[in-house]
């Protein structure tokens, strides 16, 4: 493979003067030349350059021997390449990104029968180089205006500190009548507690993210669980962007290893999400005053999906926005040129805004790993129905239709795994219809979501059924926990069982996995594939059962409740958004190719944590607090005639 860096690019020393027609000419005139000395040529720059797909080359050291470095990238429509080259001054991207160099590199691959071993189709193949001394995108309108939406956010969340700071060295001035003003501040303050400025105050929405005073210890667990499933999508996309950018090679040899094998894992960490975000709309809408609410007045269920787009929209457009126009000038080197893959929308922003863009099988993505948000608001609106129905007092039906749901998603997941033949989870990534047929399709993703809700709204009526004296199914796994000895065994079945039902989707796959042949006939895996993610948030809710009904434990109260978890859950939705954005600029930025080792891997992953919790924060300090804060003034707004009119 590395005969195509010598054919294109190593053979520029014969050329005396910098213009186009020189350098083409000489590339020309290497087929002329007997193969040795085309070797003598080149294998001094061989060390120095890219002989490998996703090689790069030592980029530092070409540059010091005074010699040119380009990167390139071979697209193929369904797949792409990526080489660095050594190289004489001579040359330069400009002449190989010429149509006269795009058809001479073409038809040295074509003559000398490279094209034909490496499958390379010519006529639909574009060959894209980068000089990464001078490759740097062009500032335009959508920078200037983010960079001015983020200052005047920073300037809205300072004004309350700025104003207590004046105010207080204006009281310490006047010790005379320090009281008076101090008075006078409270009341001040008071007076604005309901204003714009408290909203975006970064003082009082510090002070909400500090508090992480645990409200309901049965729901204790969840934190561990929202930030182990964010810890395990940071891994999961560490590891395959550092996969896709290390040697050909090396990623050969690690296909059987355990930290490959993980990688296909770490998938399961959305199925994680839905099914706590299934849980909590349960649990929080179908308390007892919503639904009065919902009976007396059944389009107030539009409000809940107003609060829904108030809390997502304004962090998710924001960051679609940096990601556009701001991350492309945070990096450098000669492996940055890559970061258009994730950086361009050419598929329109507007179908991530209107939750849409899984409904577009085109490839032209835009904030690619925004597709979660979308699946998780198109069912979000789906339980409404299921929802409604259960605060309009036919509760039964609901739960019958929430079980109807979860058995139709997992049919239409069985009929497109057998339609498209997907297998185990690890066979599926090189089948093209996988990625948008299953992987982002919000129906086939929706077991785990549904189930989430039918246990939500089953332990909403567990808390209320204490005062009411009603029987709820949970009742019975509570009765068992007044007994120590009946506790301790309901723990071990609970935690077993459902740790068991996790190893199993982790590593059950393993021994086919690393068979040529198929050991699992293919219905059979076709129906693990479609089972798996389900089984997965069944065995999270074995884990979780014990503590739902009150079993508490060090491992539900203590492990899975620590401060630092509870800090990751608080900030869940802002550090999920810009994760990637950082695991881009800490692979892309990388001046030699990284190995795909567990060094590197896991020193990508502690940085990108580190960076996603701290802009996470900021994030939200910034943007997710102040809107929920205006969401709730507005709600006030509304509320307030309808409840004077009443009283």
């Amino acid at each position: 493979m590395f005969i195509l860096s010598f054919f294109i690019l190593e053979v520029l020393g014969f050329a005396q003067e910098n213009i186009t027609s020189v350098c083409i000419q000489e590339m020309n005139n290497l087929l002329t030349l007997p193969f040795k000395e085309q070797l003598q040529l080149v294998l001094p720059y061989y060390s120095l350059s890219g002989d490998w797909i996703e090689k790069f080359g030592y980029y530092d050291e070409c540059l010091r021997i005074d010699k040119a470095y380009s990167s390139v990238q071979i697209d193929q429509i369904t797949s792409k390449f990526n080489y660095g080259f050594c190289h004489s001054k001579i040359c330069s991207v400009e002449d190989f990104n010429s149509p006269d160099g795009q058809q001479t590199i073409k038809n040295l691959l074509n003559e000398t029968g490279i094209a034909s071993i490496i499958q390379i189709n010519l006529s639909a193949t574009k060959f894209t180089f980068y000089n990464p001394l001078t490759y740097y995108p062009n500032l335009g309108l959508g920078t200037f205006i983010t960079s001015a939406i983020i200052i005047i956010l920073l300037i809205l969340v300072l004004i309350d500190p700025l104003m207590r700071f004046k105010k207080t060295l204006k009281s310490s001035h006047t010790p005379d009548v320090r009281d008076d003003i101090d008075k006078q501040v409270k009341i001040e303050y008071k007076k604005n507690e309901s204003t714009i400025i408290q909203d975006f105050s970064i003082i009082e929405n510090y002070k909400k993210i500090i508090n992480l005073k645990t409200i309901d210890p049965n729901l204790a667990m969840f934190n561990g669980i929202r930030a182990i499933g964010f810890m395990m999508v940071v891994y999961g996309h560490v590891s395959q962007l550092t996969l896709t950018s290390t040697y050909a090679q090396e990623m050969l040899l690690q296909y059987k290893k355990l930290s490959f094998i993980m990688l296909f894992n770490m998938t399961f960490a959305v199925d994680i999400f839905f099914w706590v975000g299934g849980f909590f709309l349960g649990y929080v809408m179908c308390e007892e005053n919503k639904c009065q609410t919902i009976q007396k007045y059944p389009f107030s269920i539009l409000i809940s999906i107003i609060h829904r787009l108030m809390r997502i929209w304004p962090c998710y457009l924001l960051c679609i926005a940096i990601n556009l126009y701001i991350i492309p000038y945070m990096g450098s080197g000669p492996r940055w040129f890559m970061v258009e893959t994730t950086t361009q929308c050419n598929g329109g922003a507007w179908k991530n805004a209107l939750f849409l863009d899984n409904f577009y099988e085109d490839f032209q993505l835009c904030f690619g790993w925004g597709w979660y948000l979308t699946c998780d608001f198109q069912l979000f609106l789906t339980c409404l129905i299921p929802i409604t129905i259960y605060c309009l007092n036919y509760k039964l039906g609901s739960k019958i239709l929430i079980i109807l749901m979860i058995l139709g998603s997992l049919g239409w997941g069985y009929y497109i795994s057998i339609y498209y033949n997907f297998l185990i989870l690890a066979k599926n990534f090189t089948n093209l219809a996988y990625y948008y047929k299953y992987y982002i399709s919000s129906y086939a993703r929706a077991p785990p979501y549904f189930l989430g809700l039918l246990i939500g709204i089953l332990y909403r009526e567990f808390k209320q059924s204490k005062e009411k004296g009603s029987y709820n199914i949970l009742n019975y796994f509570r009765s068992l926990v007044e007994s120590n000895r009946t506790r301790k065994l309901m723990q071990i079945v609970c935690y077993s069982g459902g740790f068991g039902l996790i190893i199993f989707q982790f590593f059950g796959w393993i021994i086919e996995f690393s068979s040529l042949e198929l050991i699992w006939p293919a219905w059979i895996q076709n129906i693990y594939h479609t089972l798996s993610r389900f089984v997965f948030a069944l065995g999270i809710t074995l884990i979780t059962l014990p503590n739902l009904v009150g079993a508490y434990d060090i491992f539900n109260l203590k492990f899975m409740n620590n401060i630092f978890f509870k800090f990751i859950s608080k900030v869940s939705l802002s550090i999920y958004l810009v994760h990637f954005m950082f695991i881009v600029i800490i692979t892309e930025t990388f001046y030699e190719t990284p190995s795909y080792t567990s060094l590197d891997v896991i020193s990508s992953f502690i940085c990108a944590v580190f960076l996603s919790l701290t802009f996470g924060l900021a994030l939200t300090l910034l943007v997710e607090l102040p809107f929920v804060n205006l969401d709730a003034r507005l709600s006030k707004v509304l509320v307030a005639p309808r409840k004077m009119k009443q009283s």
